[in-house]
């Protein structure tokens, strides 16, 4: 009976297995980084009064059975609804595709049949060029910049949890709004003030310091010199220094 169970639980863990591996994965602002982090995914950006979004959208379900034996996972975004993801991902028109792998990004502009894609998603990546570094989202940049686009919809989030929780009236909503970057831009100034103002100021200091030194020792050499150099005789060294003979002495 023991055996039974476990090769019951185990065809039913691999019937489960085969039957996500051909799904497509609904991508949200909320689970983006959780599943783009899991590996290789190819993403259709779709907006559903999009008339080539719908052509499109068979062809992208045969898709994932078609990559369900490889480590390709194949996701869409609702455009429209997922106004964050859209900007990271620089969505230009619908459909848009893309390819998220290792830290980089590539746009998929081919045909939209199903061969081409599955070959894409398979090798033909390989010979797109990546968009710039500071346009993928599936990096430490694209991430943060994934949090500060969210940010305003957070705060809205927050905002109206305020209202309905406490109370909160708008005018309190105001003051906080124009306060908390008041203060942040006031710490910001202080904070570039101490460290590259001031230290900028005491190394100017300092250099003229170094520069009246320096003068001060020229000026003292040229009065030693100079001391040193005043002699009384035509020719030659100081006060002390022997007179040269005459070159045709006289005799009286």
């Amino acid at each position: 009976m023991r055996a039974l169970a476990v090769i019951v639980a185990l065809t039913l863990v691999a019937s489960s297995a085969a039957s996500s591996a051909g799904t497509v994965i609904e991508l949200t602002d909320a689970n983006f980084d959780e599943q783009v982090a899991k590996g290789p995914i190819l993403i259709d950006v779709y907006a559903t009064w999009c008339g080539h979004c719908k052509q499109l959208a068979p062809t992208w379900q045969e898709l994932a059975t078609e990559l369900a034996d490889s480590n390709i996972r194949v996701a869409k975004v609702n455009g429209p609804e997922c106004r964050t993801l859209v900007k990271r991902l620089d969505v230009k028109a619908y459909p848009s595709i893309f390819y998220l792998r290792d830290g980089e990004m590539r746009e998929y502009t081919a045909a939209r049949t199903l061969s081409a894609l599955a070959n894409f998603g398979r090798s033909g990546w390989r010979s797109v060029k990546p968009v710039p570094f500071w346009k993928a989202p599936n990096n430490w940049f694209g991430r943060a910049c994934g949090v500060a686009l969210a940010a305003p919809g957070v705060a809205a989030e927050m905002v109206e949890w305020s209202k309905k929780t406490y109370g909160v009236s708008d005018v309190v909503v105001l003051f906080v709004a124009f306060a908390v970057p008041t203060t942040v831009g006031m710490l910001a100034i202080a904070l570039v003030d101490h460290l590259v103002v001031r230290q900028a100021t005491m190394e100017s200091a300092n250099a003229r310091r170094r520069d009246e030194r320096e003068r001060a020792a020229r000026a003292r050499e040229r009065e030693e010199a100079v001391a040193g150099g005043d002699g009384g005789w035509e020719g030659g060294g100081g006060r002390d220094a022997a007179p040269h003979p005459h070159p045709h002495p006289h005799y009286e």
